[in-house]
């Protein structure tokens, strides 16, 4: 699964709707096609252990980290 689309399953379980039910696109907040590329796995080739992308989406914080790890809080939640 893509970054992108661990991001809409995710923000889709936290609003408690289908992914298909999410009415703003993930391209207003990021271009999807781009966040895909640049956190990839590339077969035989470095493993990428540094770097980050953080960012909104429908009020929530968004973190793509360069080790595949996807994070999606709400920005009211205690830390």
């Amino acid at each position: 699964m893509t970054p992108s689309q661990r991001i809409l399953e995710r923000v889709a379980e936290l609003e408690g709707v289908p992914p298909s039910a999410i009415d703003e696109p993930l391209f207003e907040a990021v271009a999807p096609d781009a966040l895909d590329v640049l956190f990839r796995s590339v077969p035989d080739g470095p493993t990428r252990d540094d770097g980050e992308i953080r960012f909104a989406y429908l009020g929530y914080d968004v973190t793509v980290r360069a080790e595949g790890t996807v994070t999606v809080r709400s920005p009211f939640r205690v830390r």
